[in-house]
């Protein structure tokens, strides 16, 4: 495996040169024995860009991002920053040579420093003026104005991820790291602390990474997304060319909120259990059996007769009421901003949004999310 992906390494140093990248990485494998964790990764991230890698656990976007800081070992591939080349294999510099910031799940503060001291950690060396100005400056950017003086076991988690945050940004780093750096943050909290550690990444105007399995939170933090499944980068674009045009099945259901159905093709659409459903030009031989990825949000109901898809569950979910649909062996669930008038037992008529509907061919990376 890691083989393979020098001998693709050797033959791009032969490609034409492309437009420098702040942060670049060029045919990046990974693996433990014989089991490959990344293969033939290519990702660049420019100044002041937020890119999340977004995927599911166990698709090697931690092994990913502990190899750019440093702190796995580069087995095939070569990092780039600022043109030249960071690292290859048997080639790279320790972590605290790269000047890269990390933020990690869990805060790691001292406990027995104060949120200032725990900023200023790595600032030994400047004067104490420049500390100060510096600590006072990104506690100001986390919104922790005024904080400096109090203990970690004070503050409440997202407060010290905040620290956590100030603290990498105040050595003025070149790139900035972040694994799942809000997971372990109260859901209440959550959406505050992306916002504020979006505008605090955008001011330092560093390349930025972001490992991520929550799609709400790529969505709300990046400016572009590369989904990794397996290893492997299977699309990398804005938030919203991934959500309207994702390149495989695997990815709406990534995104959350959709449902995957068997279809079969006919003349002018494809048959479902739930009804017809358009294609979207995608091109479905009559007969051939395909997939069909409903967005719950994508469907309308009507009441049905006789053998129509059953409501087995409706649930109000605050802002949207939850529907769930049975035909035969399978379920679709919808959702409606309004009351759907529905009640389990009912039978009902589906119409569906187009643009909420994808089509795929049966092979079309069909497996489901792990």
């Amino acid at each position: 495996m890691v083989e393979d992906c020098n001998e693709k390494r050797e033959r791009a140093d032969e490609a034409p040169a492309t437009p420098v990248a702040t942060l670049r990485l060029e045919q990046v494998c990974h693996g433990y024995g014989s089991d490959p964790v990344l293969e033939g990764v290519d990702l660049s991230v420019g100044a002041g860009e937020i890119v999340c890698l977004l995927g599911a656990s166990g698709s090697g976007k931690s092994t990913l991002l502990r190899i750019i800081a440093g702190l796995e070992p580069l087995q095939a591939g070569a990092i780039f920053f600022d043109g030249a080349e960071l690292a290859r294999p048997g080639r790279e510099p320790p972590p605290e040579a790269r000047r890269f910031g990390l933020v990690f799940q869990d805060h790691v503060l001292f406990p027995h420093l104060t949120v200032g001291g725990n900023v200023a950690f790595g600032l030994r060396g400047h004067e104490a003026r420049e500390r100060e100005a510096r600590v006072a400056r990104h506690l100001r950017q986390v919104g922790l104005e005024g904080y400096g003086d109090r203990y970690p076991h004070t503050l409440s988690g997202g407060e010290q991820q905040r620290v956590a945050l100030a603290r990498a940004l105040a050595p003025e780093p070149v790139v900035m790291l972040l694994d799942e750096p809000f997971a372990s943050v109260d859901a209440t909290l959550r959406r505050r602390l992306r916002e504020d550690a979006r505008r605090a990444l955008r001011a330092s105007g560093v390349p930025s990474i972001i490992v991520t399995h929550d799609a709400r939170e790529a969505m709300e933090v990046a400016d572009r997304i590369a989904v990794l499944h397996r290893g492997r980068i299977l699309q990398d674009d804005a938030p919203a060319a991934v959500w309207r045009t994702p390149a495989v099945r695997f990815i709406p259901e990534l995104l959350g909120e959709s449902n995957a159905i068997e279809g079969t093709g006919a003349a002018g659409g494809v048959e479902t259990r739930f009804g017809r459903v358009d294609p979207r030009g995608v091109e479905i031989r009559p007969d051939e059996p395909c997939l069909v990825v409903v967005r719950a949000g994508s469907v309308q109901l009507a009441p049905g007769a006789s053998g129509d898809p059953r409501v087995v569950d409706t649930r109000f979910l605050g802002d949207r009421h939850l529907v769930t649909l049975e035909a035969g062996d399978e379920r679709l669930r919808t959702l409606h901003a309004t009351e759907p008038g529905v009640a389990p037992g009912a039978r009902v008529r589906l119409a569906f949004d187009p643009a909420g509907v994808l089509v795929y061919h049966k092979g079309d990376n069909d497996s489901h999310l792990p």
